[in-house]
């Protein structure tokens, strides 16, 4: 959590890029058992927080990974050279820093990543804009406000707070389907990101007209497939009714069971989702591939039929 807590804040972000339109996205918590089969057994964890270009495909992520000595970062840093070439040469940021873009044929083509070394901790920043690639000095600067955040983690200086006893208790029922990884506060905006429907402004500007400026947000590995990340988001409204409109509004055509929950496969964004109202209160389940570039897989189905029940009877206890 403290090295989520060291990231560059969203102020920052927006003058490192130029525009006031990048968004935050929901974080994810590398911590096993998510990803266990495939994750580097000297890989002790790792942390994603991402932003995205409203209107545009534009994104940019930040990935700490801690390893478990400074010689098996090194070693990394070493694949990666022997995968990527050589580096571009740019500022020295770090004990190592390396550089390289690639062009694609997507909305936002051109591709650049920085990976940088301090000790133990490689940080691999990944920026994919729309029209032209960043200066290599562009990214050192942008390396530079990281790691400097990161530094501030590792000296002490950032501590980040556990999740209030009260707030947590508003996630998910512990249980046999899904294992947290982190747990937090995040801005209404991170959550319109992560449920990926069409006009995520005019989404947001509801929800801050309806009272709700943050959700306690819940990170799970789904224990039958590890390779998919189950996130939990609880919105607190004012009103039972603004609760189910929100709730109504998010599944559109998608009906309600008999306990009043909806759970589907939204096809545009490759995920699954489960919803539904408690009260004044709106929760969603988001079951996805740790992967982008893979839809979820049908394990998602069945745990999350189990979930979304027990969730809504923890929260009308």
């Amino acid at each position: 959590m403290d090295f989520y807590g060291g990231n560059p804040t969203l102020a920052d972000v927006r003058t490192l890029l130029g525009d006031s339109n990048w968004w935050p996205g929901p974080p994810s918590f590398g911590v096993r058992p998510l990803d266990s089969s495939t994750m580097p057994f000297r890989e002790k964890f790792h942390v994603v927080t991402r932003f995205t270009h409203i209107g545009t495909a534009e994104t940019f992520e930040i990935l700490y990974t801690l390893w478990d000595t400074a010689s098996s970062a090194t070693t990394q840093m070493t694949n990666i050279q022997a995968g990527f070439g050589t580096s571009a040469t740019g500022p020295k940021v770090g004990d190592q820093a390396l550089y390289y873009g690639s062009q694609t044929s997507g909305a936002a083509p051109y591709g650049t990543v920085t990976f940088i070394r301090i000790g133990q901790i490689i940080t691999t920043i990944t920026l994919s804009l729309k029209d032209a690639f960043p200066s290599v000095a562009r990214l050192g600067k942008i390396a530079t406000k990281v790691t400097s955040r990161l530094k501030d983690v590792l000296s002490g200086k950032v501590h980040v707070s556990p999740l209030p006893v009260s707030d947590a208790s508003l996630l998910p029922p512990r249980g046999p389907d899904i294992t947290l990884l982190g747990s937090l506060n995040l801005p209404i905006e991170a959550v319109v990101v992560m449920l990926g429907f069409a006009s995520p402004e005019a989404l947001a500007r509801i929800l801050h007209t309806n009272g709700v400026d943050s959700i306690v947000f819940g990170d799970y590995a789904l224990d039958n497939d590890t390779h998919m990340e189950v996130r939990a988001g609880l919105f607190n409204f004012t009103t039972a009714q603004d609760a189910t409109t929100w709730i109504d509004e998010l599944r559109g055509n998608y009906s309600l069971d008999t306990n009043g929950i909806a759970t589907f496969y939204e096809a545009g964004s490759g995920q699954y989702f489960s919803l539904f109202s408690s009260g004044s209160k709106a929760a969603v389940l988001v079951c996805r591939s740790t992967s982008d570039a893979e839809a979820a897989s049908r394990a998602c189905e069945s745990p999350l039929t189990r979930v979304g029940p027990a969730w809504q009877l923890s929260l009308i206890g």
